[in-house]
């Protein structure tokens, strides 16, 4: 019983260590869009509340999402014959960019990093 107990402890952390290892093999060009990405889907979720949040919200989705859409085609061709990259690479959403790409660069420009950001 003791030691059933001592494997539902260190499951959760063996599980997330090995989640980690995996990652961190991956060539570190997959690695930077997946934390791109990550970091896109955060910022798309967030609630800009006031108008100094807004600005922020829009400076970190302009930082983070624009040309991912491109990256992850690129690193699809380029790791098409490795199935572990494959396996992330796939997970991710085809777009998640306007659509009209002008527009986006126009606006992104205008965006500006909010001094308490880190």
């Amino acid at each position: 019983m003791k030691s059933f107990a001592l494997l539902a402890f260190f499951a959760p952390v063996l599980m997330a260590s090995a989640q980690v290892f995996a990652e961190t093999s991956l060539p570190k060009d997959v690695q930077r869009l997946l934390a791109d990405r990550e970091a896109c889907d955060h910022w798309r979720g967030e609630e800009p509340y006031d108008a100094e949040r807004k600005a922020a919200i829009d400076w970190a989705v302009c930082h983070s999402c624009t040309g991912t859409d491109a990256k992850l085609a690129a690193l699809k061709k380029k790791y098409r014959n490795n199935a572990a990259v494959m396996e992330k690479l796939n997970a991710q959403f085809e777009k998640v960019e306007p659509e009209d790409q002008a527009s986006t660069r126009q606006f992104c420009k205008s965006t500006r990093k909010p001094a308490w950001m880190p």
